[in-house]
């Protein structure tokens, strides 16, 4: 009885700073003993990076690795004329459709060189998979029942600025991909530690693994079979077909890339950080909350490792000087006025309606545990006047998650 086969395929657009991390993670990847794997690189690049790529192919040796390298035809990216940082700012931010249909073509291309294959793994080139990612991407594709579509965990490139809700800090947490169903919303590595990550609505298609069958049935993706997919991004087209099939999407926690900006660095959150977040120890509590003047505030410092009180300087005019006396307790003025100004250039700013108190909390809650691993927080509901956790901000529940394996 033969093996299955798995195709890995790729498109190069010339991404020089990502061509040594790519080819390295092909060069290590780890390969189940009864896989046949070939690579498949569609060449969306210049004829000179396409000598660089091939010279490096041959100086690791790759065609040692797998039965056989496709070179297949692609097409240049979008404004081909820019440098990367240019692009980045205008191909991404200023005219994401005209780059979502040239990437949308290539990765058809790619799609459907591989699409005889058992199994097609599909890695972005700006896109660093561990090494273990294929294995542990096939080992939960085969383990959960009626899977169409498995894909590791890589954080979000900024396709615009942060939403209203949305600090710098929290923007850095937000993933690839969305748990919900009806549409792609943004959604954050903390989201994926409480929901059902075994059947999401998207991914991103930056490391995934799909059966070649199931590739057979969704293409051909530059066609709009429904409305919308003209602008759509290649990931939600690709998704929604899938589960179309009436098959599952699903995230592995076991696989963390990193997804490079175009100076070579990874965007969002570290390895190191999650890491630590994987083997922290202890519990860090600390409360959020508004000031006010009901509050006990010498009980609540004995209860909470940390107490954040935001203070609204329109509703109170003074600190009141005992709250100093705890070291522990940090206030942190913030104006009304203040935050709206803040977002007034976001097009959703009319639909801010009195919330930036609830905002300005959000914020003091990211900031906080932007350099924690160990953290539990709580919020102090002014209306309901009672203390809750927040499930979508507890290190327990992201360390649970991190820590699965397929």
């Amino acid at each position: 009885m033969s093996n299955a086969s798995c195709g890995i395929a790729t498109v190069i657009i010339g991404r020089e700073f990502s061509l040594t991390p790519l080819l390295s993670y092909f060069k290590n990847v780890e390969i189940p003993k009864d896989i046949d794997t070939s690579l498949y690189i569609v060449l969306g690049c210049d004829s000179d990076f396409e000598t660089l790529l091939k010279s490096k192919i041959k100086e690791l040796e790759l065609n040692k690795k797998y039965l056989k390298i496709h070179f297949v035809p692609g097409n240049l990216k979008c404004k081909s004329n820019l440098d990367w940082e240019e692009w980045e700012k205008v191909a991404r931010q200023q005219d994401p459709e005209e780059k979502h249909r040239a990437a949308l073509e290539n990765i058809e291309i790619g799609l459907d060189a591989a699409k005889e294959e058992t199994y097609v793994h599909f890695v972005d080139d700006d896109t660093i998979p561990p090494v273990n990612a294929l294995k542990d991407l096939l080992k939960s594709y085969q383990s959960i029942n009626n899977c169409g579509l498995a894909s590791g965990i890589y954080f979000n490139k900024t396709w615009v600025k942060p939403t209203i809700s949305v600090s710098k800090v929290e923007a850095s947490r937000r993933i690839v991909g969305s748990f919900k169903k009806e549409t792609w919303q943004g959604c954050s590595i903390d989201d994926l530690a409480i929901e059902n990550y075994k059947d999401v609505g998207f991914v991103g298609n930056g490391c995934m693994v799909v059966a070649g069958n199931d590739v057979k049935q969704i293409l051909p993706l530059s066609e709009w079979h429904e409305q919308g997919d003209d602008i759509a991004p290649p990931d939600f087209i690709i998704c929604r077909r899938i589960r179309r099939l009436g098959k599952i999407v699903s995230i592995v926690p076991s696989v963390v890339a990193e997804h490079l900006d175009q100076s070579g660095k990874p965007v969002g959150l570290t390895l190191e950080y999650l890491n630590n977040v994987k083997n922290a120890t202890g519990e860090y509590s600390y409360l959020v909350t508004h000031y006010s003047k009901y509050l006990n505030y010498e009980i609540l410092s004995k209860q909470y490792d940390k107490v954040i009180i935001v203070y609204h300087t329109e509703i109170y005019k003074e600190i009141p000087s005992n709250l100093y006396n705890y070291s522990n307790i940090e206030v942190v003025k913030r104006g009304i006025v203040e935050t709206c100004i803040e977002y007034s250039h976001f097009k959703n700013y009319k639909k801010l309606e009195g919330d930036s108190m609830k905002y300005a909390v959000l914020r003091e809650m990211y900031n906080f545990i932007k350099d924690k691993h160990n953290y539990v927080t709580y919020y102090h509901d002014p209306v309901k006047n009672i203390i809750i956790k927040i499930p979508v901000l507890n290190s327990r529940n992201l360390k649970k998650f991190l820590n699965t394996k397929p």
